[in-house]
């Protein structure tokens, strides 16, 4: 195991320890659940009918069914490794989330329809706000897969204290159509994910 992965295992573990303590997997949260943890402090997102849908060593991630068929949310926090040093700026840390972000959405089932990344130190550290929106080939649904759109958005930031470490925060939707009122749950539950002050 790397050194890494050993960070991940030691300091993540509180979370996910938490989280599977507390709740099962497919069971559901209340809103703003408290997952804490002295790395970084999660909650699940603010509104009724999500439930945890994966805890590992390295995120948690939550989901909710939407009102239409095969309509789902999203919602997870993942730590990654840190990019190199020379990645520093912020041109490079928004190179480095793109890559990152086109290696989870392959193609040709992920074909992008629009994006945005903005580099940000609004935190107090460097971070990449991201907004992107996909047309989803081939999303598995009960009913079989089929053509659905996707809709991110997400921060990507270097942890101010672990030098090792980046996390990201996303929020999404998945469904037939987009969600043109997405933005306000996904920017209250990204802007809950924090760093806990020493």
């Amino acid at each position: 195991m790397t050194i890494v992965k050993n960070v991940f295992a030691m300091m993540f573990g509180c979370v996910v320890a938490t989280a599977i303590h507390a709740q099962s997997q497919g069971q559901s949260v209340t809103p703003k659940q408290f997952f804490p943890s002295n790395i970084l402090n999660v909650y699940s997102p603010d509104d009724k009918g999500w439930i945890i849908t994966g805890a590992a060593r390295n995120g948690i991630s939550f989901g909710k069914k939407g009102t239409e068929t095969n309509e789902t949310y999203g919602a997870q926090v993942i730590f990654f490794e840190k990019p190199p040093a020379n990645n520093d700026d912020d041109d490079g840390f928004i190179t480095f989330v793109k890559k990152r972000i086109a290696a989870m959405n392959p193609t040709p089932r992920f074909q992008e329809l629009k994006s945005s990344y903005q580099y940000s130190e609004s935190r107090g550290y460097p971070c990449v706000d991201v907004q992107i929106t996909f047309d989803d080939t081939a999303a598995a649904t009960p009913t079989g897969n089929e053509q659905l759109k996707l809709q991110v958005i997400s921060l990507y930031c270097r942890h101010p204290t672990q030098q090792d470490l980046g996390f990201f925060a996303a929020y999404s939707h998945r469904g037939k159509a987009i969600d043109d009122q997405l933005a306000t749950p996904a920017r209250n539950f990204i802007e809950g994910i924090n760093v806990p002050r020493k």
